[in-house]
């Protein structure tokens, strides 16, 4: 994706950043741990992970050669592993147990989505419909997973071990946090990516009768 095709997204960045800082502020006094990894994890997998990689992008185009869909299916099923994996009671124990489980947990879902965003910003072309589908079921992962915390009737995790608790309450907004920024990043972005699609489509019909009239004037002149 080159970089004219990325300032709608940045700005969509922006807005989703002011929405997290503005959701932080807000439940700043009512956050609990839990929360507190979410919106961590949030900002590294929303914002920081995708302007990381338009900006590697930016540096380093190579339009010639998007990534394959493997790639694109390798990243979406490591992303998604990963946040179920971190989003399980085991995942949260041990993300709770210390700052190295919690750094261990941060550092893997950053490194899963920016090479989530990296496959995702290098689909061109006529290949702009697979990074569509990908952000789009991802998104709805997400929101599976924020559902799950917001609506159950109970706390999902039991810290025992760590003597430390999580209240329904901090659980819930959790929940409302992920559900309310994860997906205006996934789904705008699906937004953008569509529109540069059919634009691209726009201008290979535009293309094929010029090229037509350009082949039959040659036979013509003949």
């Amino acid at each position: 994706m080159q970089a004219n095709r990325l300032k709608p997204f940045m700005a969509m960045e922006l807005a989703a950043l002011s929405l997290l800082v503005l959701l932080g502020l807000c439940y700043v006094q009512v956050a609990g741990v839990f929360s507190r990894h979410m919106i961590i994890h949030i900002a590294l997998m929303t914002v920081i992970a995708p302007v990381l990689a338009s900006l590697l992008l930016k540096l380093r185009y190579s339009p010639d050669k998007p990534a394959s869909a493997a790639t694109l299916f390798a990243a979406i099923v490591l992303q998604t592993a990963l946040l179920f994996a971190w989003h399980s009671p085991p995942g949260i124990g041990l993300a709770m147990e210390g700052h190295a489980g919690a750094l261990l947990m941060q550092a893997t879902l950053l490194f899963s989505a920016l090479w989530f965003w990296l496959t995702v910003f290098n689909q061109t072309g006529e290949h702009l419909w697979r990074a569509v589908i990908a952000l789009l079921l991802t998104g709805k992962l997400l929101c599976l997973i924020a559902v799950l915390l917001i609506f159950a009737p109970h706390v999902l995790y039991s810290l025992a071990p760590t003597n430390m608790t999580i209240e329904l309450a901090d659980q819930q907004l959790a929940g409302l946090l992920m559900v309310s920024v994860c997906p205006i990043t996934y789904v705008l972005a699906a937004v953008a990516l569509i529109s540069r699609w059919f634009q691209t489509l726009c201008d290979q019909s535009d293309v094929a009768p010029q090229a037509l009239a350009m082949e039959s004037s040659s036979w013509q002149s003949r």
